[in-house]
């Protein structure tokens, strides 16, 4: 007795279930080495007996499809059931057949397309239950197989959209399987096999590689492209743009320009490596779109693609306007921030000191700050600070460094009784208090006392200053140095001493002027500051506005990448 193989499966009758059916016989069929002519026909009369039922015997409602696939060597068959109401698919006569849009019905050529690939057809109604049997009976080597081939031959020579004539069927097994995700694809829902088989016949199966353009803005396109493998993009401002709409596998371009004849408004580019089958204009107005279902599956392509542009559409501007409340904010923050920097010129009022800043932040805020604090009558605390980090948060953190250190001096009444390391140590501990973000700040803290012609300092993990004294060449204040602040608690930090008497120059300074860049990304380094602060004369804000200019001369156009923040004092009397 013959050995069958036997399988189900149960569906719902959703738009999917023809797909699913499709790939679960083909896969069935293929594990039992039914030969690829049989698979192609099985495949072909499952998808269109399923789409029936979906379309006709639920009428879009819900239900399910019942499919049983029974397979031996001398006999294939599959039966298809469903709880619609009775229908008999072999009663049905064949519709005319239609030349043009108008002259004929719609649908209708499924189950004729079935009768005539099958060697067997059976309906039963079984209960509730329409029950079809589909038989391909053994051996296919003859009468029905070399019928199809000669009305396979009949079709052929074919015009292919290069003007090629081909003169007979060359298509693989590999093409074979293309044309059965083709007439699956949302495009070609619902369209015979037949009617689709032979126009993709006479079409070019293309591949490009990543990157490559397809269509170019301003271009009539005169081709339609449907992707079989792999994606395209659809750029809108140019073809390596960030505006862009997906095209995934399964769907199509150059459609619209190819059924109004206009020009494209858009460039095309493959996402990823693709396989793409290539229609001509003619063969899509003339022979594709004439398909009622095509039109109407086009109509749905076209509508669900709008959908998606219009999201693409709202959500930039919901971007957009989210981006200039954003800047708005910021150029806000920017201004609080400079606001919180004493104005320029610093000590005004005191004739003995010239005193000239400047913070330029990389973005609209920043994380360096500088001050000048009136003690008394001649003592005066400058502070230059760099918090890591950018932007927001080192801009929230160089605000509370700030109001900090403001704070302590205005509460140490007799500063000088206290020492400068205290301060700090303290001022370090109440930072780690308030630091839920770990950052930390570089501080250079000084006591500038006129009458003792000295600098009492602290140097908290920030780059040493350079001192100019009277006679003497230019100098680092390198020692002693300490941790960062705002990191650990418990520091004791250490201070020192410098000289400063009339006729001296301070130059305080953030890595953000040493660390600027160019194209090259060579760094403009501590030793052409040196020597650009050894050259420099004049007032101190002249001394400030030629560093910056060397600065920004080495840099050129490369953006700057950290804030510039400088800070210079000359004893004057």
């Amino acid at each position: 007795m013959e050995a069958e193989h036997r399988h189900r499966l149960t569906l719902d009758s959703s738009p999917a279930a023809a797909g699913e059916a499709s790939v679960w016989i083909r896969t069935l069929a293929e594990q039992h080495g039914v030969r690829q002519d049989w698979i192609d026909g099985l495949d072909l009369c499952v998808v269109e007996l399923a789409s029936n039922v979906v379309d006709y015997g639920y009428a879009g409602g819900s239900g399910e499809i019942f499919l049983e696939f029974r397979c031996s060597s001398v006999r294939v068959e599959f039966c298809i059931e469903d709880m619609g109401p009775p229908f008999n698919p072999l009663q049905q006569q064949p519709p005319a057949q239609r030349t043009t849009l108008e002259d004929g019905p719609n649908g209708g050529f499924g189950i004729h397309l079935v009768r005539q690939f099958a060697d067997a057809c059976e309906y039963q109604r079984l209960g509730d239950r329409n029950k079809l049997t589909v038989r391909f009976g053994a051996p296919l080597t003859h009468s029905r197989q070399a019928e199809r081939r000669q009305t396979r031959a009949q079709d052929f020579p074919l015009q292919r959209s290069d003007s090629m004539e081909v003169a007979a069927d060359q298509r693989e097994q590999e093409d074979r399987r293309t044309l059965g995700f083709i007439s699956r694809t949302e495009l070609f829902q619902n369209v015979a096999y037949h009617e689709l088989e032979r126009i993709v016949a006479s079409c070019k199966v293309v591949h490009c590689n990543a990157g490559e353009l397809i269509l170019a803005a301003g271009q009539h396109s005169q081709r339609v492209w449907l992707v079989i493998e792999g994606s395209l993009r659809v750029h809108f401002d140019g073809p390596h743009s960030d505006d862009f709409l997906d095209i995934p596998r399964g769907e199509c371009v150059g459609e619209v320009s190819a059924a109004d004849g206009k020009l494209s408004t858009a460039w095309v580019v493959a996402a990823s490596p693709c396989t793409l089958l290539e229609i001509d204009e003619q063969t899509f107005v003339e022979q594709l779109l004439i398909i009622p279902n095509v039109g109407r599956n086009l109509i749905k392509v076209l509508a669900e693609r709008m959908r998606r542009s219009n999201q693409r559409i709202s959500e930039r501007v919901r971007l957009e306007t989210e981006l200039k409340a954003l800047q708005r904010e910021l150029d806000f923050a920017h201004r609080i921030q400079t606001s919180m920097l004493p104005p320029n010129p610093l000590l005004g009022d005191e004739p003995r000191l010239d005193c000239y800043g400047l913070m330029r932040a990389a973005r609209q805020v920043g994380g360096d700050f500088y001050d000048v604090i009136p003690l008394d009558t001649h003592r005066y605390l400058v502070a230059i600070g760099d918090v890591c980090n950018k932007g927001m948060p080192a801009a929230l953190f160089m605000a509370q460094t700030l109001a900090m250190l403001r704070s302590m001096a205005i509460q140490e009444k007799r500063i000088e009784q206290v020492q400068l390391a205290d301060i700090v140590s303290r001022g370090n501990d109440q930072l780690c208090k308030m630091n839920s973000e770990h950052l930390f700040v570089s501080i250079f803290l000084a006591i500038v006392d006129l009458e003792a012609d000295q600098i009492r300092y602290v140097n908290a993990g920030h780059n040493p200053p350079m001192v100019r004294l009277p006679a003497e060449p230019l100098g680092l204040i390198e020692s002693p140095r300490n941790p960062v602040a705002g990191m650990v608690p418990g520091i004791l930090y250490r201070s020192g001493v410098q000289a400063f008497p009339k006729g001296s120059l301070l130059l305080m300074y953030t890595d953000g002027v040493t660390e600027a860049e160019n194209a090259r990304l060579d760094q403009f380094g501590e030793a052409a500051l040196i020597d650009c602060f050894a050259q420099s004369h004049g007032s101190a804000n002249a001394m400030v506005s030629s560093i910056v200019e060397r600065v920004d001369a080495f840099a050129q156009s490369h953006p700057q990448a950290d804030d510039i923040t400088l800070l210079v004092l000359r004893r004057l009397h």
